[in-house]
């Protein structure tokens, strides 16, 4: 074992062993409720306050490291202004397979400012956020794997930009929601709640809109102009509907995350991109009985041009010699998907401490899309170990399928130019992960991924040839400043 292979296991094997060793020391419908849901890996949201640990007694108690400020914190955000601050730094290591064997860093430290307008200037029901990324270090999946589901949901090229910047409204009681400005996708839309925690990129973004859409949608780091409404039609039923700019970077080519530098491109272009989610929510209460689940069916829309991923222009193979080689065009886009969020055992006397399970499909056209069918789903378990309320062990798989059209393309390269190699049907993660809430600013979440059939075969930059199956270990640490 070389000394850097050492560098790398030693703290991680550290932050594996944290939990265990702690463990050893130790009348009219009302909006959902959110208290349930677990804690999210996911970049772009708003950061939520996390109560205090039921830990040993030497846990520091203050919310953040950084502390009250002498009472200014408190003042501030008794006045309707908050200000957040959170660091995630991660050291990811590839044991096997992939592009090459190594360690990299990567970090994510995101700012942001959230205004209660009702108490600053008595605007009621408005609230106004806004959030930065300052992103470095050097991804996993880039460098090391070479896989469409990127190991890490805060990998991106490195860059200080603008992410959220929005402005809503709150109308009759809760129940009407109204948000317009700029943000991710995946701030709100095609979400498992208790997915969310698990590290890979597929767990935030599905996997086929990521391979799909222009630019990959206005997911993280590029966000995109939009506006969403969400209506609470009753107690159980909740309605959203969201339209962001079709395209989140501006034209040209190579990476589209570098052509957004900055996050200021403020994309109204020609096309959209429209997502309509149904949601019905049971045993949200505190007095409910049942065992709490969201249901939710989606469909989005993308009026954007995409190429044919077999056929030219002239309705011959786009592979084939005598062709133009110029994609035949198809106007628009949609996919259709579900998601189950389902708590299946409650630790007697506590309200959302238990086993719950998750489940997402989603499926759009075979012939102008790389990626035809999506599928990821897992259990959560938040509060494994008696006196860590707050951690939450996790297992996910994430199938990412590759259409017959784009298979069908790489089949007829071979037989038509005998060379080239054959396309996978799939690639598929399998995660495991703990989240350890160590105090009420610091979490560590160490995290193993294997991956199966990295990059599905598809050629890229990084490698022409089929990659190995690949085994990845890492731990993020999240401080609140």
């Amino acid at each position: 074992m070389t000394a850097a292979t050492l560098r790398f296991a030693i703290p991680l094997l550290v932050a594996c062993l944290y939990p265990a060793l702690a463990q050893a020391q130790s009348g009219s419908p009302s909006p959902p409720d959110t208290s349930q849901q677990p804690a999210s890996s996911q970049p772009g949201a708003p950061t939520p306050t996390v109560p205090p640990p039921t830990g040993p007694a030497s846990i520091p108690a203050s919310d953040t490291l950084t502390g009250n400020w002498s009472g200014l914190r408190t003042r501030l955000e008794s006045a309707g202004v908050i200000f957040g601050l959170e660091e995630q730094s991660e050291v990811w290591g590839n044991l096997a397979g992939g592009l090459r064997r190594g360690a990299v860093y990567d970090g994510l430290l995101t700012p942001s400012l959230t205004l209660d307008l009702d108490q600053l200037v008595g605007w009621q029901g408005a609230r106004f956020f806004v959030n930065a990324f300052q992103i470095h270090g050097r991804g996993p999946s880039a460098n090391l794997v070479g896989n469409q589901q990127l190991v890490s949901n805060i990998e991106a090229t490195r860059d200080t930009k603008l992410f959220d910047l929005w402005l809503e409204q709150t109308l009759m009681g809760g129940r009407l929601i109204i948000r317009l400005g700029q943000e991710g996708a995946n701030d709100e839309m095609m979400i498992t709640q208790y997915g969310a925690v698990l590290l890979n990129s597929s767990f935030g973004f599905p996997g086929l809109p990521a391979a799909d859409l222009p630019s990959g949608g206005p997911n993280y780091p590029i966000a995109a102009p939009f506006v969403r409404i969400s209506f609470q039609a009753t107690t159980n039923v909740t309605v959203v509907g969201a339209v962001f700019s079709g395209d989140p970077a501006p034209p040209g080519t190579g990476d589209p995350q570098a052509r957004d530098a900055g996050g200021t491109a403020f994309r109204f272009n020609a096309h959209s991109l429209s997502f309509v989610e149904l949601w019905y929510s049971a045993n949200q209460g505190d007095n409910a009985v049942g065992l709490p689940a969201t249901y939710k069916l989606g469909t989005w829309y993308s009026s954007a041009g995409f190429a044919d991923q077999f056929y030219d222009t002239n309705g011959l193979p786009l592979a084939s010699p005598g062709g133009g080689g110029i994609p035949r065009g198809h106007s628009g886009d949609f996919a259709i998907y579900g998601i189950l969020d389902q708590m299946i055992w409650r630790r007697s006397g506590t309200k959302d401490q238990g086993i719950a399970a998750f489940l997402q499909v989603m499926g759009s056209p075979g012939g102008y899309n790389v990626s035809n069918l999506f599928i990821e789903g897992g259990i959560n378990w938040k509060a494994p170990f008696a006196g860590h309320d707050k951690d939450i062990m996790a297992f996910g798989v994430s199938y990412l399928g590759i259409s017959p059209a784009a298979r069908q393309f790489a089949d007829s390269v071979i037989s038509l130019t005998g060379s080239g190699s054959r396309y996978s049907s799939n690639e598929t993660v399998l995660e495991a992960s703990y989240l350890n809430q160590a105090t009420t600013w610091l979490s560590l979440q160490p995290d193993a991924q294997y991956i199966i059939n990295p990059g599905a075969s598809i050629p890229t930059a990084a490698s022409h040839t089929p990659l190995k199956n690949a085994l990845v270990l890492g731990v993020r640490a999240s401080i609140l400043f």
